[in-house]
């Protein structure tokens, strides 16, 4: 488990970078309350693994792919709109999630049933004037 503290957004580009020192391709669950920065994050860590387009958010179109010349494909999933699993397989959730890309997932507790054994899931929580990042690999 790894643990930083962040401070403010101006902080988040040495965040990224050690949790990218740590993280390898997969699948990276990232997890926390609406509103606590999980886009912002994954979208840093993104600009970090070398994607050129500026990330976005995946709120409407469920997922979005860039490529980084390093890397090949980076996946961005948002599974708030979720209502169910078969929403989900609509798309073919599984393949990303199987996969051996990068493929960050925010609101994972809508597919809870359909997640591998093998994932890292990164924690955001608020805290008095700061985020706390847990990583859990």
């Amino acid at each position: 488990m790894m643990e930083i503290r962040v401070a403010g957004v101006e902080s988040l580009p040495l965040a990224a970078t050690k949790i990218l020192k740590v993280l390898s391709p997969g699948l990276i669950l990232v997890d926390g309350q609406m509103g606590v920065g999980k886009t912002t994050l994954i979208s840093e860590l993104c600009k970090q693994l070398g994607i050129e387009d500026e990330p976005s958010s995946p709120t409407y179109s469920i997922i979005n792919e860039y490529y980084s010349e390093l890397f090949g494909p980076i996946y961005h999933i948002d599974c708030y709109r979720f209502e169910s699993d078969e929403e989900a397989y609509d798309i073919g959730i599984e393949e990303y999630l199987d996969g051996s890309d990068y493929c960050f997932v925010e609101w994972s507790e809508k597919i809870k049933k359909l997640l591998p054994d093998n994932y890292v899931r990164i924690i955001v929580q608020e805290l008095e004037n700061i985020r706390l990042i847990t990583i859990n690999q």
